[in-house]
This record gives C-alpha cells, sequence and structure tokens, in this order.
C-alpha cells in the first residue's frame, strides 16, 4: 500500500502548476527560423518577418510585426544587424523570462492558496513557493571559482564511481552463480551477459539525451519541462526496446548460426527471454538516475545498489542453489529481472520520501509525452554511437583474441574485464561535469561554464592518471584475482605494464571530454568522431598488428589504444575552439520555447 500511495502521490503532485499551458514568448533574432506557429500569415515564424535575419521589410511586414508584438511578449530591440548585438539582446530577453518564470509560478501559486486557504493563503504561498529556490543555486547569477568548482566535481563524481562500479558487479554475479553449474551453462550466460549488455548500451545512450536537456533546463530554472523532458525520454526508450526484445524472444534462430551447441544456443535464448520482463524496469532506473542527477542528487543511485546489490547476491544463490526451492540455470536471470524491478521502486521511493520530488509535476498527457521526440532522437543517436562504438570495440578485441589461443582469450577477457572497471572512473566524472557544465549553461553564465570545463578537463587528467598508476602497480595482484594460471598472469601483467595502463589516460580523458560535450548539445560530433576513430582506423589497424604483423594482443592494444588517443585529441579540439555562442544560443531557445505549436498564443 505504501508503494502504490507513493506512486499515486507522485503522479499527481504540484497539479495545481502541473505542464501549465504559458503564452510562448519570442525570443529575439537568432538568424535561425526556430519557430511556426501556423499556416495563415499572422502565424508565421517570428524570422519569416525579418528581412536577412536582421532588417525587417517594409510596411507589410511592420504590421505583421506589430500584429504579433500585440500577442507575444518580445523584447524591445528586435532588429540587430551585428551578430554581438544580437547575442547581447538575446541574453536580456533569457534573462527576462528567467525572472517571469518565477514570478508566474509565485503568483500562481499566490491565487492557489489563497482559495485553498482563504487569507492564510499568501503566507502558505511563501512556503510552498520555496521549494523553487531553496537549496538551489542560481546558475545564472552564480559566480564560482576553481576550487569551489574542483569540490563540486569531486563531491558529485564520488558516489557515482560507486554507482558505476556496484552496476558492473551485477554482471560478475551472473557469471559466478551460474558458472558452477557446467560448461554449457557458463558459455551461455556469457553470451547473453554480452547480448544484454550491448542492447542496454543503446538505452544508456538514449539516456544522454538528458545529460543535455536536463541540467540545462535546471539551469534555465524550467524545472516543469525537465519532469516532462525525463517521461519523453522513458516512453521513446521502451518503444526502441520493443524491436529489441523481439530479437531476444526469437534469438534461438540467429544464435543458431554463429553457435553449434544446441545447448546452449536454448540456454542463452531462455535467458534473454526472462530478461525482456527486467529490461523496463531497466530503462526507467537509468533514466530517472538522470532525473536526479540534473538536480545535483548523485547520491540516490549509490544508495540503491547498496540495498540492491546484496538482495541480488542472495536471491540469485537461493533461486539457483537452493536445495528445496532453486531453478538452476533459469534462476539468475528472473533474480536478475526481480533486482531490476526493485531498483526502479527503491528509486521511486527515494523521490517520495527524501529528496527530487520539488522537480516532478506528474505525469503529463498522453499527446504532451509522445510529441517532441524528434528533440530526443537528435540528441539520442550519436550517444548511443558513443557509447556503443567503445562497447562494440571491446568485444570485437575480445573476438579476436579467440584466434590466438585460450591463454590468449583468457588473458583478453581479466584485462577487458580490469580496464571496463577502471574506466568507471572518468565515466563518473564525465557525468558529473556534464551535469554541472549544462546547469550554467542553461543559466547562460558562460564564467561558470569555462571554469566548470576547465576544472573537468583537469580533473580528467587526474582521474585517467590515478587509473593509470593503480594498474601499473597493482598488475600482479589484480592478475591473481582472475586466474592462478602462470602463463595467464604472466600475459596479463605483460599487457598491463606499461601498455593498457598507459592507454586509460587517453580513454580517461576521452570520456571527460565526450561528457563536455553532451553538455554543449554536441553529441553529434562527439558520436562522429569516436565512431570514425573506432571503426575506420582503431580496429583496422589493430586487426593488422595482431594477425598480419604477428603481435597479437598487444596489437590489439594498440590498434584500439590509438583510436582512444585520437577521440582525446580531437574531442579537445573541438572543446577548445567550442562557439560559446551558439552552444548558449541553442541552450536558450531549447529551454524557452517549450510548448508545441498547439499551444494558445
Amino acid at each position: 500500500m505504501v508503494l502504490f500511495t507513493s506512486i499515486n502521490n507522485l503522479a499527481n503532485v504540484n497539479n495545481g502548476a502541473a505542464f501549465r499551458r504559458r503564452k510562448l514568448f519570442i525570443p529575439p533574432s537568432t538568424r535561425q527560423p526556430m519557430f511556426k506557429y501556423g499556416e495563415d500569415e499572422d502565424d508565421r515564424s517570428f524570422l519569416s518577418l525579418i528581412e536577412n535575419g536582421s532588417v525587417f521589410e517594409e510596411e507589410e511586414d511592420i504590421s505583421d510585426t506589430a500584429s504579433v508584438s500585440t500577442s507575444r511578449s518580445l523584447p524591445e530591440s528586435l532588429s540587430s544587424a551585428h551578430t554581438n548585438e544580437d547575442q547581447e539582446s538575446f541574453h536580456s530577453w533569457l534573462v527576462e523570462e528567467h525572472n517571469r518564470r518565477i514570478s508566474e509560478i509565485e503568483e500562481e501559486e499566490d491565487m492557489l492558496n489563497a482559495n485553498i486557504y482563504g487569507h492564510r493563503g499568501r503566507r502558505r504561498s511563501s512556503i510552498t513557493s520555496s521549494k523553487y529556490s531553496q537549496g538551489w543555486e542560481d546558475f545564472m547569477k552564480i559566480k564560482t571559482n576553481y576550487i569551489h568548482e574542483s569540490y563540486v566535481l569531486f563531491r558529485h563524481a564520488t558516489p557515482l564511481i560507486i554507482t558505476f562500479i556496484l552496476e558492473h558487479f551485477f554482471s560478475i554475479v551472473c557469471l559466478i552463480v551460474v558458472g558452477k553449474l557446467g560448461t554449457d551453462e557458463l558459455a551461455a550466460v556469457s553470451l547473453a551477459t554480452m547480448t544484454s549488455t550491448i542492447t542496454f548500451a543503446i538505452f544508456e545512450g538514449i539516456a544522454t539525451s538528458l545529460d543535455t536537456l536536463c541540467p540545462q533546463a535546471v539551469g534555465a530554472r524550467n524545472y516543469e519541462m525537465m519532469s516532462l523532458y525525463v517521461q519523453r525520454c522513458i516512453m521513446f526508450s521502451w518503444t526502441v526496446f520493443i524491436p529489441c526484445g523481439l530479437f531476444w524472444w526469437f534469438s534461438p534462430y540467429f544464435l543458431k548460426y554463429i553457435i553449434d551447441n544446441e545447448n546452449v544456443v536454448h540456454l542463452t535464448s531462455t535467458f534473454l527471454r526472462i530478461l525482456i520482463l527486467g529490461a523496463p524496469a531497466y530503462i526507467f532506473f537509468e533514466n530517472s538516475k538522470r532525473f536526479l542527477q540534473s538536480q545535483g542528487i548523485f547520491e540516490a543511485g549509490t544508495g540503491v545498489l547498496f540495498i540492491s546489490a546484496p538482495i541480488n547476491i542472495g536471491l540469485s544463490w537461493f533461486l539457483v542453489w537452493n536445495s528445496k526451492f532453486g531453478l538452476g540455470y533459469i534462476g539468475s536471470p528472473i533474480a536478475t529481472v526481480i533486482n531490476f524491478w526493485i531498483m526502479s521502486i527503491l528509486l521511486v521511493l527515494y523521490v517520495r520520501f527524501i529528496d527530487g520530488k520539488k522537480c516532478w509535476f506528474g505525469i503529463a498527457s498522453i499527446k504532451d509525452i509522445f510529441s517532441d521526440w524528434g528533440q530526443i532522437g537528435h540528441l539520442a543517436l550519436p550517444g548511443v554511437v558513443m557509447i556503443e562504438s567503445e562497447y562494440l570495440a571491446y568485444e570485437i578485441m575480445t573476438l579476436f583474441a579467440s584466434y590466438f589461443g585460450t591463454t590468449a582469450l583468457a588473458a583478453q577477457s581479466a584485462v577487458a574485464s580490469i580496464a571496463s572497471i577502471a574506466y568507471m572512473v572518468p565515466f563518473a566524472v564525465s557525468i558529473a561535469a556534464s551535469t554541472r557544465i549544462a546547469n550554467f549553461i542553461g543559466g547562460q553564465n558562460l564564467a561558470g561554464s569555462l571554469i566548470s570545463t576547465k576544472v573537468a578537463m583537469l580533473g580528467a587528467l587526474v582521474a585517467s592518471s590515478t587509473n593509470c598508476l593503480i594498474l601499473f602497480t597493482f598488475r600482479t595482484h589484480l592478475a591473481h584475482i582472475f586466474t592462478d594460471d602462470p602463463k595467464v598472469v604472466n600475459l596479463i601483467e605483460n599487457l598491463l605494464h606499461p601498455l593498457v595502463a598507459i592507454l586509460q589516460i587517453f580513454d580517461g580523458i576521452a570520456s571527460v571530454n565526450s561528457g563536455i560535450l553532451r553538455a554543449q548539445g554536441l553529441q553529434k560530433i562527439g558520436g562522429l568522431i569516436n565512431f570514425i576513430a573506432y571503426y575506420a582506423f582503431a580496429l583496422p589497424l589493430a586487426l593488422i598488428l595482431s594477425k598480419v604483423m604477428g603481435y597479437k594482443l598487444y596489437g590489439l592494444w594498440i590498434g584500439v589504444g590509438s583510436g582512444m588517443l585520437i577521440i582525446a585529441l580531437s574531442t579537445f579540439f573541438v572543446i577548445l575552439f567550442s562557439d560559446w555562442d551558439q552552444i548558449f544560443m541553442q541552450a536558450g531557445l531549447l529551454n524557452e520555447s517549450d510548448d508545441d505549436d498547439d499551444n494558445e498564443l
């Protein structure tokens, strides 16, 4: 009953102000026809009234402009001959909108509470409206420095590191619990885990669209749009999962062409079919984490996983090995499904009873949720490419390693696992930095954006260098965690010392730089760089060095590492020469033009 009550409350919270149909406020000239209202002459886009983006035409256009200005709030200066004047006018308009939104919220709550509480309404409103300002940084006005931003980055990244490592731990639990059932079971769960990891990476990539949308909305204090963005992204992801779920269900028809062992094919497909039931919960959890992270709440996922991780271990053992109630092999995917739903439910309860509810404006209408999916897709597609590029590159490396014998395959699997865990550190820094920078961008705060960007790049160097030092120093201990075979241990040590250890620096810098690009809304550039670096250069080079030139695993890592270096350098120069004026303008338009064409003007 507590859970259902919580969900009901979350669905209806802030009903008085939920998804208000506000009048659309038109920005000044941006040299881009961003708005179109209808087919009538008076409903044309604002910039269609402007000749060459700056100078009004003669009387007909002036009359049009007057018609528009009487029904829509416009800044005083509409035409500007120079870009810098456009930028100043646009920024002034954003400040006006920022202040207008807060005033509008307070006025609406004054009226609402006056109706409910009578003469006590004014006092009550001051309490309820404080949720929009209490504990929140005004990213439009805040003045920061390098020390403060370094502290914020460290404080936000630390719980994320723990969260990502715990999430990575779930697949290892499946391997350990099921592996002792037999060789076929171990092979099947390994293949199923690899398939699910690659598939889930698609939805992690889609969720990265929220790394741009939600923090920028928070920075602009457009909180209700953040609530809508999350709901759209969840529904968008669930829709995309339909073909993925069908592929999992009919996986036996595809796997039989790859695997000769019929029993392994059957066990793998069984695992995937059961896991279909948990995929919606996993997608919900990943998107909901972004909802909280955008508000600066980074410890929620860590707390949830600290509870769910031991439950997952105990449940996996119970459902697989318990003599009375154990189900054997299928107990592992069932435990995973239950764990995903527990994680999602705990996150809902966290928002309901602890923190994060202030940015939840109830479940939006179906029309709102299913609108503007192009906006999500535009950011999601390059995000998917960025994440999948590296995921698939590691899997392809493991496939190549199988041609060099059992020892090489075992060593590659161990080193890839070590590198994947180490990657969680800069990836956490990437998410924390992306959120912070996007907050400043949403608030149109150039100084804060530049400082937090520089701190993030320095944090990338520190985090990746730490990884390098740990892998270099503890290579022997790390090798013995995976195996006691002297040949495999020796090969792992030689790979870590110093090749893979050094490559962690490039990989970490590339990861954080990609996060900065997400904050800027430049996923498209990041996705293109990742795809070209890995698949047009790194993997072909890895194949040549490993097989043609005979360097085997060393050739694989040199080839892929060169791709990491290219990504790190390319993204660095993209960030170095960023057009911040354009980034701020796009962010401002995104957060202020949140109503669709069907809204009342």
